[in-house]
């Protein structure tokens, strides 16, 4: 199904409600969309494709309003497949359409797909006439791929903006941000932010700030996933901005595993530590937590604090999956408090403090060692560890 969005622009994208795991990795309970756009001037423009496994909905979508083989470009503003794997498909169909990219994804396209099709390397900020329409391309490095761009329509300020500005959740044709539940919305756009996006925090900066400088008019924001802006366009962008910012929240955030219930009673011994600190506290058990809430949670926190049992004299695999996640995603810094409870031999909660440190976290002291239930001394721990977290939040 097409839906327009002004005159000559259309929304041709495909709702995925097969898929059950985002890249493999991230719950998506709302399905996504792959969001694409058929631009209809003297000359015609598809922007954005599918992923492959909705290659025959997408042409469709482009059936319903035009012969797929008139076609004059096929912009591609990024290359990963979810973008992307419907190329293949659709250059058997237009064998005349020329891809639009930037030099990055063209060696890119080579790799993945090799499609013969002639091609447009543009620069930042290069035009190209459709005849009453006038597209910009704006190039976008490492939002979140090197060879990113956005696709801005100056005549109808309309901004084509790739991954920046996207949201989990398929559609079912409510497209636009005036006809959709924003409350869901607004939290699988923060857990898109949180598990594809961290790592690229200072390149959202970049990106917002150089949207802003251009001084275009903003009329809709349209992203590869989730809804299309046209109430308020900057709500979206100054959603991303207040989750890729430097400014922590003041929040603790608790982040532990378990396996017979010892490393909770220090949890929740800490958490009460904290909370008569007057220290606001969040606590996740990671067995039974989605790792995407997990870091959507914990990405913005003033302190982490990581407690693990020792398991074969290494930490708990998913206490140390999350620490991986913290260290590969680049969570900004901030302190990170470590607890920990073995049975015979200790283990996984050095490894943990080593491989923080290494990542240039720092640890807040004490680091607390329980061998089984805490003694009196750990609880005294647990309040002087309490207060240094409370101190830090300051």
């Amino acid at each position: 199904m097409h839906r327009e969005m002004t005159k000559g622009v259309y929304f041709v994208g495909v709702d995925d409600h097969h898929t059950e795991l985002f890249e493999n990795l991230w719950d998506i309970p709302f399905g996504v969309s792959y969001n694409s756009y058929l631009i209809i001037d003297e000359k015609i423009a598809v922007v954005e494709g599918v992923k492959a496994l909705f290659a025959d909905e997408w042409l469709d979508n482009i059936r319903e309003l035009v012969d797929p083989s008139k076609i004059d470009y096929i912009i591609l503003n990024h290359m990963e497949p979810d973008h992307t794997g419907s190329l293949p498909d659709i250059a058997k169909l237009a064998p005349n359409a020329k891809l639009v990219y930037t030099s990055v994804a063209a060696g890119m396209q080579k790799s993945f797909f090799d499609v013969s099709l002639e091609e447009i390397i543009v620069e930042d900020l290069q035009e190209l006439s459709l005849g009453s329409k006038t597209l910009q391309f704006v190039h976008a490095k490492f939002l979140h791929w090197p060879e990113t761009m956005m696709t801005y329509i100056k005549e109808d300020e309309i901004l084509f903006s790739c991954d920046a500005f996207g949201a989990f959740g398929a559609l079912n044709g409510l497209h636009f941000d005036d006809e959709i539940n924003m409350d869901i919305i607004e939290w699988e756009a923060k857990r898109y932010v949180g598990t594809i996006i961290t790592a690229y925090f200072k390149f959202v900066q970049a990106g917002i700030k150089k949207v802003k400088d251009l001084g275009i008019g903003l009329k809709m924001i349209a992203p590869s996933h989730g809804p299309i802006y046209r109430k308020d366009p900057m709500w979206i962008i100054n959603k991303y901005d207040e989750w890729s910012g430097d400014e922590l929240e003041k929040v603790c955030t608790i982040v532990y595993g378990t396996m017979y219930g010892f490393t909770t009673r220090v949890a929740l011994t800490l958490k009460k530590d904290l909370e008569e600190l007057g220290v606001k506290v969040k606590v996740f058990n990671i067995s039974y937590t989605g790792l995407s809430k997990i870091i959507t949670e914990s990405v913005r926190s003033g302190v982490i604090v990581l407690g693990t049992p020792t398991y074969d004299a290494f930490p708990f695999p998913k206490i140390w999956n999350f620490a991986n996640e913290i260290q590969g995603k680049r969570f900004p810094k901030r302190p990170i408090g470590i607890f920990g409870t073995y049975g015979w031999q200790g283990g996984g909660v050095e490894k943990i403090v080593k491989q923080l440190q290494d990542a240039r976290y720092e640890i807040i002291e004490p680091v607390i060692h329980v061998k089984a239930r805490p003694s009196t001394q750990q609880r005294e721990e647990c309040s002087l560890l309490a207060k240094a977290i409370a101190e830090h939040l300051k």
